[in-house]
């Protein structure tokens, strides 16, 4: 299944088509995704947004699913581990997960904790208990040793963090990553917030490989200007942006 990032109006809307118009946006982000120009090996991705409410965790979990639709061995980390979302979202278990990898109470050697969704070839470590110090947890040693196993295990390493202009997390893994990915919410991200959020990745030389524009109306005759997805695009082709609204 396809979760949507809006719940839309029922009445007089053609289900099916929004749900197709949804696959085939996420298999357009995969098929950018897949010839961009990163790793041949395992290819390690994180997701970010620059605050919260831009759609990072959905676009995040579709994604992986359309990867693991293709053929691809993937892996969905879970890292916003201050407010986790994936677990809840594909049915999982919550725990034990990231931060008792990370924190040591779960050996890394057996993974124990890695989950099977219902899609096939489509795993998840979901972020566990709720730390107190999550970056400190990333910066430590363990997370280079946890990343040494899982790039040779999977084609695909997907990693959901946390908002970049809240927290510092997504820029922990600069050195795991081939690039990130960011997420923005049409007619919500505001364009200087943005911008703020690409000058702070270029300043460490950390790669943007694009944006996904998330939640753009679409018109479709028979069931009015609905239909929202994401779209995938190199970031410097946007500069606009719709208002920027706190939840």
């Amino acid at each position: 299944p396809i979760p949507s990032v809006t719940p839309l109006p029922t009445e007089d809307i053609d289900d099916e088509k929004i749900k197709i118009d949804l696959s085939e946006a996420y298999k357009s982000t995969r098929t950018s995704l897949l010839f961009s120009n990163i790793n041949d090996g395992c290819n390690v991705l994180a997701f970010t947004s620059s605050v919260s409410g831009e759609g990072k965790t959905v676009t995040c979990i579709n994604v992986a699913i359309s990867l693991a639709q293709s053929g691809k061995k993937v892996l969905l980390i879970d890292s916003d581990m201050r407010k986790p979302q994936v677990a809840a979202s594909l049915r999982l278990s919550g725990a034990p997960g990231l931060s008792e990898i990370l924190s040591g109470v779960v050996d890394i050697d057996e993974l124990s904790c890695v989950q099977k969704t219902e899609q096939e070839g489509l795993n998840v470590i979901s972020s566990g208990s709720i730390p107190p110090n999550p970056a400190e947890l990333i910066s430590c040693a363990r997370t280079d040793k946890l990343f040494e196993k899982l790039t040779a295990e999977y084609d695909y390493i997907l990693i959901d963090t946390p908002p970049s202009m809240v927290v510092t997390d997504a820029l922990l893994y600069k050195k795991f990553v081939a690039g990130y990915v960011v997420v923005v919410r049409s007619n919500y991200s505001r364009a200087d917030v943005i911008q703020k959020l690409l000058a702070r990745f270029e300043q460490v030389d950390a790669r943007v490989i694009g944006l996904v524009l998330n939640d753009k109306e679409q018109k479709h005759k028979g069931y009015g200007k609905y239909g929202r997805y994401g779209r995938y695009g190199r970031y410097g082709k946007y500069g606009r942006y719709g208002n920027y609204y706190n939840e």
